[in-house]
């Protein structure tokens, strides 16, 4: 992907500039969401391997944070309000996601 979702036509990933950083957990993985597609991705930190991506309803241009909930069950929230610099949508939303648990219980979304 280029600038502003143009194919750039190299023959190697460019990337795109970011408004905001990433949070690593201590279980391996990496969550950045401050890209201007409107994305957030989790990857594999020691591989840089993309695992899970979720639309946004809003450009996040923020950092993702994480916290462990009275369950014991972890969550990580990002912040997508928007971007007038990316030509994104704006909004004004908080949008949490509760990891998956060892038992196999799946991810949730809560918006």
């Amino acid at each position: 992907m280029g600038p502003m979702g143009l194919h750039s036509m190299l023959p190697f990933d460019i990337g795109l500039p970011m408004l905001g950083g990433a949070v690593m957990t201590q279980s391996g993985l990496t969550f950045i969401g401050a890209t201007p597609d409107g994305r957030f991705r989790a990857y594999e930190t020691r591989t840089g391997k993309l695992l899970w991506s979720a639309d946004l309803p809003a450009v996040a241009n923020s950092s993702p944070m994480t916290y462990i909930g009275k369950s014991g069950r972890q969550y990580v929230l990002i912040a997508a309000g928007g971007s007038q610099s990316f030509f994104g949508n704006m909004g004004n939303d908080l949008v949490a996601f509760a990891l998956p648990t060892i038992d196999g219980t799946k991810a949730e979304l809560a918006h």
